[in-house]
């Protein structure tokens, strides 16, 4: 079912696969980062003397659309309505719009912490930035009545984000590496809380538990290619900027994705960085995931890339 489309509605929406082969994904929209929230927390126009609902809404970070605010999401989807919260940053130009809004994150006192991945190239292309180098993401905050200020800015490929569980920082993935940003003094930490990723990282998550079910405050990190041996793409090209700038310029986007090793694994760190353990399915039935969550008697495995939900029972990981 339908909730409702970030975009304009067309009939070759969501039908042209990870590289937009249909050129539609920008008149679509692609919704990356959604989180659950109180209405009161983000809407500019709510008003506790009017008594309003203070209903749950979506906050949703469109690849391309922007920061939206979904209403009427339980019932009936001909209820739902999309509102737009912001399309850029209080102090960006006014010609310019979110390039690559990602993952988001609602803090205690009611701020959205937002990644955009780059300000130079789509998500339809975004191994154009991997292999461009160039530290062109963002970290951005949302502050109802005010708008979305930048908080920290040069950052590599900026991506999800989560909540320490003290609540004094976010987690924030940066290629292959997790960065810590203080939301005290609002600052990126000299130092990476993990330095080196064994694939590239996607969406982390705080979890109070292991996949397992065992009780303990961790994070599931979603690890989506190999950027170790014996083979990765990514890392031998790492250092060569020629070679990546011919690979972009005559290779098709679609056999470049395919050329870079796959991986379907789901790594669990605990409340230092330190890994605890990596659940890989060797024959990337489920390739390139982004997160896992459990739901009853399975772990279910999701993917920007694949065209399906993946699950595996719960049991099997003990």
């Amino acid at each position: 079912t339908t909730l409702v489309r970030t975009g304009t509605d067309d009939e070759l929406c969501g039908k042209g696969g990870p590289s937009d082969e249909t050129n539609t994904e920008e008149l679509c929209g692609r919704p990356l980062g959604i989180k659950i929230v109180k209405r009161s927390t983000v809407d500019p126009s709510y008003s506790e003397q009017a008594k309003t609902k203070d209903e749950d809404v979506l906050v949703v970070a469109d690849a391309y659309i922007g920061l939206l605010m979904i209403s009427g999401i339980y019932g009936d989807s001909a209820h739902s309505q999309r509102h737009v919260l912001s399309t850029r940053a209080i102090t960006d130009p006014e010609t310019y719009s979110f390039h690559l809004l990602n993952a988001l994150v609602q803090t205690p006192d009611g701020t959205l912490y937002m990644t955009e991945t780059s300000q130079q190239i789509q998500r339809r292309r975004i191994f154009h930035a991997v292999f461009d180098g160039k530290s062109a993401g963002r970290l951005l905050k949302y502050t109802k009545g005010r708008g979305v200020e930048v908080v920290a800015e040069g950052l590599f490929m900026p991506n999800g984000i989560a909540l320490s569980h003290d609540e004094q920082f976010l987690i924030i993935v940066c290629g292959v590496q997790v960065l810590k940003f203080s939301l005290v003094h609002q600052t990126i930490d000299s130092t990476p809380f993990i330095y080196s990723l064994y694939g590239t990282g996607d969406n982390i998550d705080a979890m109070t538990h292991l996949p397992n079910g065992e009780s303990r405050n961790c994070y599931w990190a979603g690890y989506g290619s190999k950027f170790a041996q014996p083979f990765s793409l990514l890392k031998t090209l790492s250092d060569k900027p020629i070679l990546k700038s011919i690979l972009c310029a005559l290779v098709p986007y679609k056999i470049m994705i395919h050329l870079i090793p796959k991986l379907s694994a789901l790594a669990v760190y605990d409340e230092d960085g330190e890994l605890i353990e990596i659940f890989q399915d060797v024959n990337a039935t489920a390739p390139w995931l982004s997160e896992g969550e459990i739901m009853g008697e399975y772990l279910y495995l999701a993917s920007w890339f694949n065209m399906f939900l993946a699950r595996v029972r719960v049991d099997a990981l003990k």
